[in-house]
């Protein structure tokens, strides 16, 4: 299969909701690397800070799934963006 530069993703983050209300927000932040770094190989998982804001704005309301865009930097390294809508 050949690698593409930029590849979109859902990633779900219905198992955020098990636990402590008050660590959702981080525990989406780890489930987001974790998914890119098994998906992709990655070694290195950067997050955009406006994707950690967006999830982060209410640590006790966390969205149930996240679309993404993943873009290859280096040889195993990977930045991770909200994927934004065009109409």
């Amino acid at each position: 299969m050949k690698e593409k530069d930029n590849f979109e993703m859902v990633i779900n983050l219905r198992k955020v909701i098990m636990g402590k209300r008050t660590n959702r927000a981080r525990r989406a932040l780890r489930i987001i690397r974790e998914t890119v770094a098994r998906h992709f190989g990655a070694e290195k998982v950067i997050l955009d800070p406006v994707l950690a804001s967006i999830i982060a704005r209410n640590k006790e309301k966390v969205d149930s799934r996240v679309r993404v865009v993943v873009t290859k930097v280096g040889e195993k390294t990977f930045l991770v963006k909200y994927a934004v809508k065009e109409k």
